[in-house]
């Protein structure tokens, strides 16, 4: 059975749909969240990527060149058909890119933890750490 390592760690990012007062705010604090989740799951010994960090590309753009939701879309599922694992944040239930990403993860035989306490248990329990 392949080794444990490389972590997709999917939530809510964007707040669409969600009654909002300030969804800028509300974006910057869901990317912190899934930074500060990308972290445990680094301190925890796994290796995370982390799709909420994409909005540094943006920073970058030179004049004439652009990102649609389509590439960022690809760019994230890209990494997690190659991950071992997904762990899940808080509120990802009201994100249908995360739905989707649970989707694309079963489809890929990629196990899809709620928590990193959970993913943790697992590997314990299968000896699947790398």
């Amino acid at each position: 059975m392949k080794k444990i390592k490389i972590i997709y760690v999917a939530g809510l990012i964007t707040p669409r749909g969600i009654n909002s007062v300030h969804p800028a705010i509300d974006y910057l604090l869901n990317v912190r969240n899934l930074i500060r989740a990308s972290l445990d799951v680094f301190m925890a010994g796994f290796t995370p990527f982390c799709p909420a960090l994409d909005f540094l590309f943006f920073l970058q753009l030179d004049k004439g060149e652009y990102i649609t939701e389509a590439m960022i879309k690809k760019f994230s599922k890209d990494f997690l058909s190659v991950c071992d694992a997904v762990v899940l944040t808080p509120k990802w239930r009201k994100s249908p890119g995360t739905l989707a990403e649970i989707e694309l993860a079963k489809k890929l035989g990629i196990p899809v933890f709620d928590t990193l306490d959970d993913l943790e248990d697992y590997v314990e329990k299968n000896n699947e750490r790398d």
